[in-house]
């Protein structure tokens, strides 16, 4: 269909943006570049810790039931004009993670429990508790609907015959908290309210949340002495706290990337990755593996679905809170 014979009308052209998002995804889109690294650098431009952790993932059958299961939502024509209008209205009081927890929608995917397994597997997480531990603490924090903590905890699972876990889970979000507890998770005030957990996930919440290095600290100190931590980050690195009236945090996590972003200087994401792991280390975190995902999204009357590039690691406690890191080391190009 050409530009000139474009349909006329908000609803009919919102169709056609989905259709036509559907046709290209379906013939043009290679979805492995979601997981890929870019083009083959000179070795000694990445620093050995980092470069011999990357796992590269690919699609699996999970994450494509996924795709598919958010294309039918999405095109469930009623239902996708009702969240307008809810949107429309309920907007004016409401956030819209709030909104999402009330409509039960905007559900969030980062890793299939397949995915989870080998990450956290490669990071030494199930070396170090699922043949030796038969009740295991899981904390994720800023869970939402806790879509994602179920893939989560499923990874774990899958790791051995007999184990038990308790699952723990922060969120701000009064409708969230709400999923949270029709899955029958434990939600907290607080990250401190559990301790010596073995598994603490952190997705997509640095980036989002007032102090980013206060969270850092509590979850080191709640962490199990040989537990692991798993983080997500978007990048490029844009900060957006939803409550807050000015929607910035009270530090940012990656000022360096922030500050030449903001003088109109270009950022790579090779070094945005190096800022984010220096960060981490300098908390007292060693990173022991990590991936580039998608950060997708359910979609709309306009998409199927919404995606960004995450990055995600898995962390252990370090002793010394001055871990060496590779600041000064450039990363691969995404």
């Amino acid at each position: 269909m050409t530009t000139s014979s474009r349909p006329k009308g908000a609803l009919a052209q919102a169709l056609y943006c989905k259709l036509n998002h559907d046709h290209l995804m379906d013939t043009n889109f290679d979805y492995q570049s979601w997981y890929r690294l870019g083009p083959d650098i000179p070795e000694h431009h990445i620093c050995p810790r980092y470069k011999n952790k990357f796992i590269e993932m690919s699609i699996d059958d999970a994450t494509q039931k996924w795709l598919d299961e958010a294309r039918d939502t999405s095109s469930k024509l009623w239902t996708q004009i009702y969240h307008v209008l809810a949107r429309l209205f309920l907007g004016l009081f409401l956030t819209q993670t709030d909104l999402n927890g009330f409509l039960r929608r905007g559900s969030m995917f980062v890793l299939s429990e397949y995915q989870f397994k080998h990450l956290l597997s490669a990071g030494g997480f199930n070396h170090n508790f699922a043949k030796n531990q038969q009740m295991i603490d899981i904390l994720d924090i800023g869970a939402g609907d806790g879509a994602v903590t179920v893939r989560l905890a499923k990874s774990v699972i899958m790791s051995g015959s007999n184990i038990l876990l308790k699952v723990f889970c922060t969120e701000t979000s009064f409708f969230m908290r709400e999923r949270l507890a029709e899955r029958k998770f434990t939600v907290v005030d607080s990250i401190r309210d559990a301790e010596n957990v073995h598994l603490i996930a952190c997705l997509n919440v640095l980036d989002r949340c007032v102090d980013p290095f206060e969270i850092l600290t509590d979850i080191h100190e709640t962490l199990a002495v040989n537990g692991r931590a798993i983080f997500a980050l978007v990048l490029p690195y844009n900060p957006y706290v939803e409550k807050n009236s000015s929607h910035m945090p009270n530090q940012l996590l990656l000022p360096d990337s922030w500050t030449k972003q903001r003088h109109g200087e270009h950022v790579t994401l090779e070094s945005e990755v190096v800022e984010f792991f220096r960060q981490l280390e300098k908390h007292g975190f060693v990173v022991e593996a990590w991936t580039k995902a998608p950060y997708l999204c359910e979609g709309d009357i306009r998409q199927s679905f919404y995606w960004l590039t995450d990055i995600v690691v898995v962390v252990s406690r370090s002793i010394d809170k001055h871990h060496a890191s590779c600041s000064s080391i450039r990363m691969p190009p995404f």
